[in-house]
């Protein structure tokens, strides 16, 4: 399968990670075709995972498909680059029907568009008109001290460092009484 992979797709890059795990990259022209070669002729049926990287520095997103075999023997890691100005891939969610929701996901979290996917709407960020917040951009103590409202003045409130080594010198307290009630003194 590997020397099919690598002589078929033009790649040198293909690993085996563990005996039951292998990885290759692949141009993203080329991604449906090995995916659609592992399905049909290895029996990779099942898609677990999407998943994103952002590459900043480089100017593009790693995407990685994870597919398993039908058996759940094997994993197979394809991962693509794709540009992270004007992010787009094509759906898998009329081939797979779970990619519909991990493309939804990475729609919401960083701003990648999956033409042909008529379901990318809000799965957990309601009305977020910001900079998606897992692109590397995303400033997030920028975003918490513009945004969010602190809980200052509120009895509520607790430095959790503090209130953690209460807690701990509490428990601890506690536990020498049972010790000693347990002896007898």
């Amino acid at each position: 399968m590997f020397n099919e992979i690598k002589q078929r797709f033009a790649t040198d890059d293909v690993e085996v990670k563990r005996n039951d795990l292998y990885k290759v990259r692949i141009k993203y022209s080329r991604l449906f075709e090995l995916m659609h070669m592992l399905r049909d002729e290895y029996d990779y049926k099942t898609l677990n995972a999407i998943t994103c990287t952002d590459w900043i520095e480089e100017g593009h997103f790693a995407l990685t498909y994870m597919l398993t075999t039908e058996d759940r023997k094997y994993t197979f890691m394809i991962q693509t680059m794709i540009n992270r100005e004007d992010a787009q891939a094509k759906t898998l969610s009329h081939e797979y029907k779970q990619a519909q929701i991990m493309e939804r996901d990475l729609h919401e979290m960083y701003g990648i568009d999956f033409p042909g996917n008529e379901n990318l709407k809000e799965l957990s960020l309601e009305s977020w008109v910001h900079t998606p917040p897992l692109r590397r951009e995303f400033d997030t103590l920028e975003f918490v001290t513009n945004h969010l409202i602190f809980r200052e003045g509120r009895e509520d409130n607790v430095d959790t460092k503090a209130e953690t080594k209460r807690l701990r010198a509490e428990k601890k307290a506690q536990k020498s009484k049972d010790e000693e009630v347990k002896d007898g003194k």
